[in-house]
């Protein structure tokens, strides 16, 4: 199909949005791996369903817009909608994002400090007892440990000696 030269504009200017659309989404894959860490078999996976995601939606944006039909240019205005992306805004949203993830994690420290507050405040006057019950019963249980191994070492005896009687030659 021969597209006109407005057409031939439109199109690159529609895949260099699109570019910039899939640039964004990355940014936003990039900004959930810095919230929450992955190990790097995690990271293919996302990576390779990312890139599945892209080739539909390009696939789509074609559709659309040049019947899927592939042009060499359309290839490239995708190339150059994720460049300039990558290049004038991503920066400003990785600020952003760095911003809004503390101030999100600064609320949810203060809410857990809210809600821990009773707890701490039960604790103080019984942290004194608490650790005299911890110690008793700490050198308690040492002691009938050690009774327990004297108990074990008796009965190994005792079973030595049962053997012997029950395998004597007669």
């Amino acid at each position: 199909m021969i597209l006109s030269l407005s057409a031939q504009a439109n199109l690159f200017f529609a895949t260099v949005v699109a570019g910039a659309v899939i640039g964004f989404i990355y940014d936003a894959l990039r900004i959930f791996r810095r919230i929450v860490p992955h190990k790097g078999i995690f990271v293919q996976a996302e990576d390779a369903l990312y890139w599945i995601c892209v080739i539909f939606f390009m696939f789509y944006v074609l559709m659309i817009k040049n019947s899927g039909e592939i042009r060499f240019f359309t290839v490239y205005g995708a190339f150059l909608g994720m460049l300039l992306y990558f290049l004038i805004a991503s920066p400003a949203v990785h600020a952003v994002s760095d911003r809004v993830i503390a101030v999100v994690r600064y609320i949810v420290c203060l809410f857990i400090t809210i809600l821990l507050t009773p707890f701490r405040l039960l604790y103080l006057p019984l942290r004194g007892p608490v650790k005299k019950t911890r110690y008793f019963i700490k050198s308690r249980f040492k002691k009938m440990l050690h009774l327990c191994k004297l108990y074990v070492k008796m009965n190994k005896k005792a079973i030595a000696r049962n053997k012997r009687i029950l395998f004597r030659k007669k």
